[in-house]
């Protein structure tokens, strides 16, 4: 006779199919692979005639502006959760939560100010004005390019720092509250759509924001794992 199963069991295999953090390595690879694959081909062939297509035609400020602010209210909350760790009842918890995000905001800021670094590409739109100048842009100029390793805010536009720190904090936030997966999507969603609808980035900027942010929760679990275990 096949024993059966304890609801608390259940539960727990529920969650673990709604963590999209419990992919196995190799699943893992082939995403990210095919991330990167899209990454180029939007770079390629979709970034000019959307961000063209977006300057002509959508001017809608007041539904965008508010949902390209997403990882503001993300950080907001990390902020008081670790906050919330003063208190000996809140930390033990979510300690190891708290942790997950601590290590998240310090590896996204690092990965963000070095990716933007490595590739220095321009901006759709013109943003920046100092007494030197405006940055070159895609609508302005009909410059759309990478620079690898140029210094300055007009060379900062791939990979999107909104979209790597909205899916970095949101996918740790999905792994430590599984069953809400419908509201982190739509946050990740809001946030794409956002940045794109303001014309703020270019698809593939946003894209290869996601993935890095992704990784850096998935590094960043693991670390907070690994930090705890060997703690106790």
């Amino acid at each position: 006779m096949t024993p059966s199963i304890r609801p608390e069991a259940e539960d727990k295999e529920l969650q673990d199919k709604l963590r999209p953090m419990t992919l196995s390595l190799r699943n893992c690879f082939w995403l990210y692979l095919a991330s990167c694959c899209l990454i180029v081909f939007s770079v390629l062939f979709l970034d000019r005639p959307i961000s063209t297509w977006m300057h002509l035609n959508v001017d809608a400020s007041d539904i965008f502006k508010p949902l390209s602010q997403m990882p503001l209210l993300f950080e907001t909350l990390t902020a008081l959760i670790i906050l919330g760790c003063i208190k000996p009842k809140f930390r033990q918890q979510y300690a190891n939560f708290a942790l997950a995000l601590t290590f998240t905001v310090i590896t996204a800021t690092m990965v963000r100010l070095a990716a933007k670094f490595i590739f220095g590409r321009t901006w759709p739109e013109t943003w920046i004005h100092t007494t030197a100048g405006s940055n070159p842009s895609w609508i302005h100029n009909g410059v759309e390019s990478f620079h690898p390793f140029a210094i300055g805010p007009a060379y900062n536009s791939f990979p999107s720092g909104h979209a790597l720190f909205t899916f970095a904090l949101v996918s740790v936030f999905w792994w430590r509250f599984p069953k809400l997966y419908w509201l982190w999507l739509l946050a990740m969603i809001g946030a794409i759509a956002g940045q794109l609808g303001q014309n703020y980035h270019f698809l593939g900027d946003l894209i290869a924001g996601a993935t890095l942010g992704i990784l850096c929760a998935q590094f960043s679990i693991a670390l907070s794992k690994k930090r705890l275990k060997h703690k106790r």
